[in-house]
């Protein structure tokens, strides 16, 4: 009989557990975070998601964006590829649908294969590629900025001459 109890026991916590775990589950979404793992704000304090629910613990359901937040590049290229291409539509797309003023903060980095001059010319190759593509897709040019990072910043630290994808990105901040 005890055994019984232990197993009613058991379903009963499982059946509580499980409708929130399911639902937990079902959450695709993600807060955009910076290279320092911190969530990405607008200057009003509203965090910027990409798929994330409208009701998370940490942005207090004030979500403004729902965009990614990093363009990643092959190594040594300053051209988007197929996936960045795609992300930068859906960067546009998202933008096209804020209402009021806003802008648009690119920012270039490099890994820490070729020397300091090279990467640094490269992150705003990158940054500058991006802006491009934006304004391609509707995005009107006084609103985005751009700078280089160079290969300081870096997302995942490394040594020199390491290749890291993490590295070679852009980062793309949105504020009101």
């Amino acid at each position: 009989m005890k055994i019984t109890k232990k197993i009613m026991l058991a379903i009963v916590l499982a059946a509580s557990i499980l409708p929130g775990a399911a639902n937990a589950l079902n959450q695709n979404k993600s807060i955009v975070l910076d290279a320092r793992g911190n969530p990405v704000t607008t200057r009003d304090g509203v965090c910027v998601t990409y798929d994330w629910p409208r009701n998370n613990f940490v942005c207090q359901a004030h979500l403004a964006i729902d965009i990614p937040n990093i363009i990643y590049f092959d190594f040594a290229r300053a051209n988007l590829n197929a996936k960045g291409e795609k992300v930068a539509d859906q960067v546009a797309a998202g933008l096209r649908e804020l209402t009021g003023d806003y802008s648009v903060k690119l920012s270039g980095y490099a890994d820490r294969v070729d020397t300091m001059a090279f990467n640094q010319r490269l992150s705003e190759r990158r940054a500058a590629t991006v802006k491009r593509a934006l304004e391609t897709r509707g995005i009107a040019s006084n609103r985005i900025t751009t700078i280089g990072y160079g290969e300081t910043h870096n997302a995942v630290p490394t040594k020199d001459g390491v290749a890291e994808q993490l590295n070679r990105r852009v980062e793309i901040e949105v504020s009101k």
